[in-house]
């Protein structure tokens, strides 16, 4: 059937939403809305899922309409993020079941639309985008968008026998009040007030705005595709909903106590279902959205998992296991799945317990001064032998960055590392190993370091190592050693007689010692120096360490 063309020809704007378009096109033409659904010659079983995903039949008939393009048409549905942030396969227009088979999927647009009171007044057009539940604020704006209605408390455009609201184009709500056809809620959307978006919250709509350009987006440090990036941002947000119910979730973001509020009207047996219908509110969904954005968009894999550590230790304890549980709740896809294994890496866990703030006032505030680079010998014998399988070099380098751990500045291996001035890796791969044969429990561990560290000789561990480091040009102290107590020593085994106070008096990683010169000792260096090390005698020993403490 030919549709004849209206008078008045109106293009969607960029971005504008179908529904928008026909209003305004209506208005144009002097039409009624649903005057203007009539002028297509279709039945209602034709504009099905107008909004959505139209007929192929119902595309041309309103492009012909209009005088406009097809695929103008198309790209105020939807259907033009198809593939991107919806999964509209196996939709059809002529099966009105058919939409099941797409909210099964989780998080597809139901009735009602969100808005952008600003942009709203600015354009006057509403946005195909505010349809999705991935969009929760304006960045134009820094706002929040609005969901309902504040006269009726509905959502926006909850018409349920029309696609177009009676009112056209008219910036009021026009909600169906249920008191007869002809009346609808007036009040003015320009009008309302909306709430500020946090920054974090902005951060991600950008990211999420520029995946749904079709831009591709970082994660992991990685450039990742559009519908990649958005799958992974929904089931990591669907995953710390589900976390953010368990017991002790109320420290983990701003979010998680209001989000207790509308959980509770979630009836069903095993609770909310938030992979399939998140939080209505823009609000708490945007904030669990910016939170898994925050872990994506960290550079690498151990820092994103280090963030997901806090949500993971929530894992209730079940008969599936943790892996299980996690499983349960959201899709596994490649990227959540390592992360989620990160995570629950046993140095992770122990990490996330160092982490926890003490508020008993039982210990005082960490000094890291006082910590040496290598818990020395004795205390390792007298608290952490037996504690976990790794050799006694690597368990007392684990031990002093496992307290430095305890200060509320250094959130990770790395940084505990470099507050010795150690190489990052160096400290992520001593937990790894470390955590990995850990015999006893992160409490256990817990106190065991303290006693240690309480029971090593308090001075401050810079400032000897200053000390050894200053040393490294000078030979005078050396000399006059030599010749007090061993005067067959040769000028070669400076260095040796360097690196024995870098690491018996300042207790120094032998690998750091600045007889090195910023370099890996090798096999061969390590044994002189050993060598050097099991031929002093208790004199030797006592007057090489004098001499450092006694001079600069």
């Amino acid at each position: 059937m030919n549709t004849a063309a209206l008078p008045v020809s109106i293009a969607p704007r960029e971005g504008e939403s179908i529904e928008s378009w026909l209003e305004h096109l209506a208005d144009a033409n002097g039409l009624t809305t649903a005057q203007l659904l009539n002028a297509t010659g279709s039945g209602r079983g034709c504009t099905r899922y107008l909004t959505l995903a139209p007929s192929p039949e119902t595309i041309s008939r309103l492009a012909a309409l209009a005088r406009v393009s097809e695929a103008s048409v198309h790209a105020a549905t939807l259907a033009a993020f198809d593939g991107i942030a919806l999964d509209l396969t196996g939709l059809d227009p002529g099966d009105r079941h058919s939409y099941r088979k797409v909210a099964a999927r989780g998080w597809t647009p139901a009735h009602g639309t969100q808005l952008c009171p600003a942009c709203l007044a600015h354009t006057g057009t509403w946005k195909t985008a505010w349809r999705l539940l991935l969009a929760t604020a304006c960045t134009a704006h820094s706002a929040v968008l609005v969901a309902e209605c504040p006269s009726c408390g509905r959502p926006f455009r909850d018409q349920r026998h029309s696609h177009l609201r009676r009112v056209g184009a008219t910036p009021v709500c026009g909600n169906p009040l249920g008191q007869g056809p002809v009346k609808q809620c007036q009040h003015e959307l320009t009008t309302i007030t909306t709430a500020p978006a946090s920054p974090a919250l902005l951060a991600a709509q950008r990211r999420i705005d520029a995946a749904l350009a079709g831009e591709h987006v970082t994660v992991l440090g990685e450039p990742a595709k559009p519908a990649a990036y958005l799958a992974d941002l929904r089931h990591l947000t669907t995953l710390l909903l589900h976390l953010a119910g368990q017991p002790g979730a109320d420290t983990r973001a701003p979010w998680v106590p209001d989000l207790a509020a509308i959980a509770t009207h979630r009836t069903a047996a095993r609770g909310p279902r938030w992979g399939l219908r998140p939080p209505d509110d823009p609000r708490i969904r945007g904030e669990a959205l910016a939170t898994a954005d925050a872990i994506l968009s960290a550079a690498d894999v151990d820092t994103a998992a280090g963030l997901l550590t806090p949500w993971t230790e929530l894992t209730p304890t079940t008969n599936d296991g943790p892996l299980g549980w996690l499983a349960d709740r959201t899709v596994m896809t490649p990227t959540l799945t390592r992360l989620v294994m990160a995570a629950g890496a046993p140095h992770r866990r122990l990490s996330h317990h160092l982490d926890i703030p003490r508020t008993d006032g039982a210990r005082m505030p960490i000094n890291r001064l006082v910590i040496p680079q290598v818990i020395p010998h004795e205390q390792y014998l007298e608290h952490l032998a037996g504690a976990t399988d790794s050799s006694e070099a690597t368990v007392r380098l684990f031990a002093s960055l496992s307290l430095t751990r305890l200060h509320p500045d250094v959130r990770s291996w790395a940084a505990a590392a470099e507050a010795f001035g150690m190489p990052g890796p160096m400290g992520v791969r001593c937990a790894r190993a470390c955590s990995a044969t850990m015999v006893v429990t992160a409490d256990e561990w817990e106190a065991r370091i303290w006693r240690a560290v309480e029971d090593t000789p308090r001075r401050d561990y810079r400032a000897i190592e200053a000390k050894v480091w200053h040393r490294l040009g000078m030979s005078g102290w050396f000399d006059e050693w030599a010749r007090r107590c061993r005067p067959s020593t040769r000028d070669s085994s400076q260095p040796h007689a360097l690196t024995w106070q870098w690491v018996h008096v300042a207790h120094g990683h032998l690998d750091l010692s600045p007889a090195w010169r910023g370099k890996s000792p090798s096999a061969k260096d390590r044994a002189h120096y050993r060598q050097f090390a099991v031929s002093l005698d208790e004199r030797q020993q006592f007057e090489l360490a004098y001499a450092l403490r006694d001079r600069a």
